[in-house]
């Protein structure tokens, strides 16, 4: 999450608590549903924590990249690590494609996350576990990719690891820049994951942040919230600060999934980011629900009968 402030208008409501109507479960995406991991996902943020600092411009960042990418291919998809430029340095995206079924032209769904780390009052390379911020969105979706790997869809998914988001969303931007029109009109949704894993209120909460042109994929997150977890949802249209930002000035519905009350967490771009301050039960529950959504805006492909 990178951090910042805004001017809000007087009337302006910042979120708000839904209660969204739970769906009959679909048995296909319930299955889904039940491969995400606890072990799986502790296992990559472990591995995310342990290179220290994932600075964008520190060698820790390239070997956290390479990783990641390696995972991505060992399940079997096309990834590669794309270069970028962060201020007068340069980092690297990760972005790994699976190819739908369906008759083209087919749509895109994007899962995305930063990958990156900082702390902010040590610099470059003072550390910066990041096990919240964000290894916990990087870890979630590398074991929604393991979720979904042999999983055939109807449309394209996409995931993305961005480098540079600390710096002020470097990676999503270039990322973003580099889309042709046609590229912008296949993109059906981008759910991005930034610190899905500490928990800062009573019951655990999910904040679902968009804007006007993303109301149809928060109301669908929302649905999978209360069909296939226990989480308690937030909602807000004022989107900054993170990955999704990019893609709703360029008029593509992107959501962030973050951790409800994320700014009532100290320890993010600091030292302090811990792995013993992460709220496992929360990062399941958010996972389900992305895999969920994912899963029916890809569309799954079902056998004809």
């Amino acid at each position: 999450m990178c951090y910042q402030m805004s001017p809000l208008t007087g009337e302006t409501t910042v979120f708000r608590t839904v209660v969204p109507a739970r769906r009959t479960p679909d048995p296909a995406v319930q299955d889904l549903v039940k491969l995400v991991d606890e072990d799986g996902f502790r296992a990559n943020l472990a591995a995310l924590v342990a290179h220290g600092t994932r600075h964008s411009l520190n060698s820790g960042f390239k070997a956290a990249a390479e990783g990641a990418r390696d995972v991505l291919r060992q399940l079997g998809y096309s990834a590669s690590l794309v270069p970028i430029t962060v201020g007068s340095g340069s980092s690297f995206n990760i972005v790994a494609e699976s190819t739908g079924v369906g008759a083209a032209p087919r749509g895109r769904v994007l899962v995305t996350a930063h990958i990156d780390s900082i702390n902010i009052e040590g610099g470059p390379s003072a550390p910066a576990p990041g096990a919240d911020d964000n290894g916990s969105g990087a870890a979630g979706l590398l074991e929604m990719a393991r979720v979904f790997a042999g999983t055939q869809t109807e449309h394209d998914l996409c995931l993305l690891l961005f480098g540079g988001e600390e710096q002020g969303l470097f990676g999503s931007r270039e990322y973003v820049s580099m889309l042709t029109r046609t590229d912008r009109d296949r993109i059906r949704a981008v759910i991005n994951m930034d610190m899905i894993a500490t928990l800062n209120t009573t019951a655990p909460t999910v904040l679902l942040e968009g804007a006007d042109l993303s109301q149809a994929l928060i109301d669908e997150l929302a649905a999978a919230a209360a069909t296939y977890t226990s989480l308690t949802v937030q909602t807000s249209l004022n989107p900054f600060a993170s990955d999704h930002v990019p893609f709703i000035d360029a008029s593509i519905p992107a959501v962030l999934t973050i951790e409800g009350a994320d700014r009532a967490n100290e320890n993010v771009h600091t030292g302090n980011d811990k792995l013993t301050h992460i709220h496992f039960d929360l990062a399941l529950d958010i996972l389900r629900m992305n895999v969920a959504a994912t899963a029916a805006l890809a569309g799954l492909s079902r056998p004809e009968t």
